[in-house]
């Protein structure tokens, strides 16, 4: 019980360092779909995404890879920060403190509960970080399923090569402005092709 605590603690502490990523981008583009729109894709087959879209994309397909693809884990991420999101709420933190007061806590603790409710931004901006990192679960959780790996050891495996190839080019775009740094996609082919016989026993039942 213990170790599952630990773990999904790790997964919070994670997807809350995306989430903050992409809150920042929100506060200097705007939240709305359509600011800033992006060309991707190819000549012949262009794709418009908005700079939001693509940063929630790289940080959510960067969560898969962190959390091996694994939709157990995925899931209760995705729970565990909306409940943490709703304990930011006005009617939730007045009873926190009274109920800190009645049980005679340390004043530090109450006080500390107690600035919340004279804080409206700091809890607009803890339960806004919480729902980003849930929303990355739950668009981490969706590729799994969809690509039907959430059951299959060997779809996950090529999932999670796939993924982590295009996750390293994002990255790399962002940082450093260069995706071709990631290398050819011939390697990710390669390996691919060699999964088609040689499944990683510890890459596709972690």
């Amino acid at each position: 019980m213990k170790d599952h605590a630990a773990t999904r603690g790790r997964d919070v502490t994670l997807a809350l360092t995306y989430a903050c990523s992409v809150h920042a981008h929100e506060m200097v583009f705007g939240r709305r779909p359509e600011a800033t729109l992006l060309e991707r894709g190819t000549s012949w087959e262009p794709r418009f995404v908005s700079r939001k879209q693509e940063v929630v994309e790289m940080y959510s397909r960067l969560l898969l890879v962190r959390l091996r693809a694994r939709v157990d884990r995925l899931a209760a991420l995705e729970v565990e920060c909306l409940r943490r999101a709703s304990l930011a709420s006005l009617p939730h933190v007045v009873f926190a403190v009274a109920r800190g007061t009645v049980s005679g806590r340390n004043f530090s603790g109450v006080l500390r509960d107690a600035s919340w409710i004279l804080s409206p931004m700091r809890r607009r901006q803890f339960r806004r970080t919480h729902i980003i990192a849930a929303d990355l679960a739950a668009a981490a959780r969706a590729t799994v399923m969809a690509a039907g790996a959430a059951n299959d050891p060997v779809t996950r495996t090529r999932l999670l090569a796939a993924t982590r190839y295009q996750a390293a080019r994002d990255a790399l775009d962002l940082s450093l402005g260069d995706p071709s740094l990631a290398g050819p996609p011939d390697r990710l082919l390669a390996e691919l092709n060699w999964l088609d016989t040689h499944l990683p026993p510890r890459e596709g039942r972690s």
